[in-house]
């Protein structure tokens, strides 16, 4: 049987809302440290129960959610790897385990980002969310958040990575044009 840490799940009981699958597997990615990428089915489920979650409301989220795919998916999906259940998708936990270079987080992360159909945009146009890389970083390159943030301006110092107002949390991250 897992085990809850229950400084977490007493922290999860004080928020205000309800966490959707999506969010609790977000969460415990970044919090509840596990051997691998992803949270076990069964700590999911201990977590629900501590929380006491409807569990017939989470175990349908948690289902709707659910893909195999290998790569990204559009719609806020979750991803099966092996018996876990992640918020990114095994390729991106392949590729991107073993590096803290934030601009090749940006590159595999870009490679799911489509323009709406019929709109032409420049590549150096896209970009990833600070927030969206942060909690990558987080979870796949198993750092913590100052950590992250560090690297994040390092990169933009150096010039690896793009942004303009690197200071507003909102701000979107670019590679270079050369890149």
């Amino acid at each position: 049987m897992a085990s809850v840490d229950s400084d977490l799940a007493n922290e999860l009981s004080h928020h205000d809302d309800y966490f959707t699958a999506r969010e609790l597997v977000r969460y415990l990615e970044r919090h509840h440290t596990v051997e691998g990428p992803g949270v076990p089915g069964d700590l999911l489920e201990a977590y629900a129960d501590e929380l006491e979650y409807d569990r017939d409301r989470f175990d349908s989220s948690l289902e709707n959610r659910l893909t195999d795919a290998r790569s990204w998916q559009s719609g806020e999906r979750l991803y099966r790897i092996g018996d876990n259940v992640s918020i990114y998708p095994q390729s991106w936990h392949e590729r991107l385990a073993d590096t803290t270079d934030l601009a090749e987080y940006v590159e595999v992360m870009l490679e799911s980002v489509r323009a709406p159909e019929g709109v032409e945009i420049e590549r150096e146009d896209l970009g990833v969310s600070q927030e969206d890389l942060l909690t990558a970083a987080e979870i796949i390159g198993e750092m913590d958040r100052a950590e992250a943030r560090r690297l994040l301006k390092n990169q933009r110092l150096e010039g690896s990575i793009v942004m303009y107002a690197f200071q507003n949390p909102e701000e979107v991250v670019r590679l270079p044009e050369n890149k």
